[in-house]
């Protein structure tokens, strides 16, 4: 089973690798990042608009302006992505809970400690080396969006066998 990103994840994640594949020393315009990696430009500026507030991009106005990664690339991990665009859930404070629940409730706290561990492991440095390895261009939407699938699939692969270790 794997884990499913929503759009915003995925996008947001293809466009920060393609940031960091790009650097040139300046920012980036939405717009180009857009049309390289075929993502709707108004929903792009929103998750860029949530990566400024989590201060996972610099965003500069301007002629010249666009975004730019706030730190090296290898510095940026993925689970720091995630928090920026997946909405925080709530947590269930029953008291009253069945045990069974409540079993449920911790292995589910352990798998996904296994999955934030995993995402902690993983940069946008990682992903753009594992671009490199496999052929992937500059430009290639296609391309990059399968290797950040291919990361979260390991990353699934990983966290189940952990979390499997656990149970």
């Amino acid at each position: 089973m794997a884990v499913k990103l929503s759009r915003e994840e995925q996008y947001g994640i293809m466009a920060l690798v393609d940031l960091a594949y790009n650097l040139n020393g300046g920012p980036a315009q939405v717009r180009q990042i857009a049309k390289r990696q075929r993502i709707p430009q108004r929903f792009l500026e929103q998750i860029f608009a949530k990566l400024r507030q989590a201060n996972v991009v610099i965003g500069k106005r301007g002629p010249r302006g666009g975004y730019s990664l706030a730190k090296d690339p290898s510095d940026i991990r993925l689970e720091e992505v995630m928090r920026a665009l997946r909405p925080r859930l709530q947590e269930d404070n029953r008291t009253d809970a069945p045990a069974l629940a409540e079993l449920i409730d911790t292995v589910w706290s352990e798998i996904e400690g296994s999955f934030h561990s995993t995402l902690r492991g993983v940069s946008l440095a990682n992903l753009c080396q594992r671009a490199k390895e496999l052929g992937i261009s500059d430009a290639d939407a296609d391309a990059i969006n399968s290797a950040a699938s291919s990361a979260t699939t390991g990353m699934t692969s990983s966290t189940s066998s952990q979390a499997s270790n656990n149970l």
